[in-house]
């Protein structure tokens, strides 16, 4: 996989320069592994048999301090288009739902959560992950947000979903642009749209509310008469 530094390459063993592509596969192997801090990453380096470290390229495992620098220097945004197309595939996508969260432990001490790093993904449920992410900047929020994601996906085929806040004409052209369809949740949020849906589907509408028109009745099995009135 290539790498996202912003730099040609970090310290490693004995002041070596280490390329950050080097260094993008070996912390990711062991982020994969379990490994979810900086030291834990290093300590799982460090436990690798010459014949994998020559596999990634390197002839002994990096210091501590090579990784401090390389996450330094690592592009997020190049980083994370990396993965997503990694994790994609060359398949089609199906079904992926939009859902912005609070990065948890991300909020300055003293402070309700309400500052933290709030990102917006896009989780491929055939593929089990996400296959993208991106930051929302607080003058931002999740309708602007998605539209950005969105471009970088490809759309043709998939089925994207989310809750009302995208359901939105700009996300949903920008969705049938690329070749894609949508369902969303449609709230009181937009009466007017609630209005013409009730409209269109009558007492269909909202699903599950009742008085709709009734489905078939079930068949009877077979050798049995059905239950009379």
């Amino acid at each position: 996989m290539g790498g996202c530094g912003s730099d040609p390459g970090s310290p490693g063993p004995e002041g070596a320069a280490v390329p950050s592509g080097i260094g993008f596969d070996l912390a990711l192997s062991a982020m994969l592994a379990g490994a979810n801090d900086l030291m834990a990453i290093f300590r799982w380096g460090r436990r690798l048999p010459p014949e994998a470290l020559y596999l990634l390229g390197l002839e002994r495992a990096p210091c501590h301090a090579m990784y401090h620098y390389f996450f330094k220097a690592l592009d997020v945004t190049a980083a994370e288009a990396v993965l997503g197309e990694w994790a994609r595939g060359s398949g089609p996508v199906g079904h992926v739902a939009l859902d912005g969260k609070r990065l948890k432990g991300s909020a300055p001490a003293g402070h309700d959560g309400s500052e933290g790093v709030h990102l917006l993904a896009a989780f491929a449920s055939r593929l089990g992950t996400v296959i993208g992410q991106l930051r929302v900047p607080p003058e931002a929020n999740e309708i602007t947000a998605a539209l950005t994601l969105l471009k970088s996906l490809p759309l043709g085929g998939a089925v994207i979903t989310g809750d009302a806040v995208f359901c939105q004409r700009a996300i949903c052209q920008a969705i049938r642009d690329g070749g894609g369809d949508y369902l969303f949740t449609v709230k009181a949020n937009q009466p007017a749209l609630m209005a013409d849906l009730a409209v269109a589907f009558g007492d269909a509408f909202p699903p599950g509310a009742g008085g709709g028109v009734p489905g078939p009745a079930p068949a009877s099995r077979p050798g049995r008469a059905a239950a009379g009135p």
